[in-house]
């Protein structure tokens, strides 16, 4: 929660463009993690996962966090930005070094911007629905965190995860926490 218990508030769009791109960055770790495993390789529309080999407590939190970003992070972006930006482009978009982007994010002034300079509106959401998002994303992001960051040590973190322990790796430790800490 905000520092000091205070409410939250809707976010600016330089604080909800940050949000996507943490929880982009998490994604891509998630999904590129050495034991995630594909049936056949990746592209931009089509990642073909290999349930079977893939272990439960990866495929489970990989899924948790995806769901967390498209259904209560990308709603505070403009619609298609997680096809049309890189930084927070689906993990496998972003790897394909022949993948077209066709908006950029402009840290200066704050804004996104298509390939001819122009600014890209973010949504204007009712300021109960933003907010609702904003603790959405604040509860999941705790939850996520637990799964991530504290599995090994707390039974009912490993039982959220299929009852193994599991290693996601120190970037995703990383960003998890960042990401409970700045919601």
């Amino acid at each position: 929660m905000p520092a000091g218990n205070e409410a939250f508030t809707a976010l600016t769009p330089r604080q909800a463009f940050a949000l996507a791109r943490s929880h982009a960055e998490l994604l891509r770790q998630l999904f590129n993690h050495p034991e995630f495993k594909y049936t056949e390789p990746p592209t931009s529309v089509r990642y073909p996962v290999d349930v079977d080999r893939t272990p439960p407590a990866l495929l489970m939190v990989s899924d948790f966090v995806q769901t967390t970003y498209v259904e209560h992070v990308l709603p505070l972006l403009p619609a298609g930005t997680s096809r049309k930006c890189k930084d927070v482009g689906n993990p496998w978009a972003f790897a394909d070094p022949n993948y077209s982007w066709e908006w950029t994010w402009d840290e200066s002034a704050g804004e996104l911007r298509d390939a001819q300079g122009a600014k890209i509106d973010f949504p204007v959401l009712p300021k109960a629905r933003a907010i609702e998002l904003r603790g959405d994303v604040y509860s999941r992001s705790f939850m996520a965190h637990k799964c991530i960051c504290e599995n090994d040590s707390d039974v009912k973190a490993r039982m959220m995860i299929g009852g193994q322990s599991f290693d996601f790796g120190e970037e995703a430790r990383r960003i998890i926490k960042s990401l409970e800490q700045n919601p």
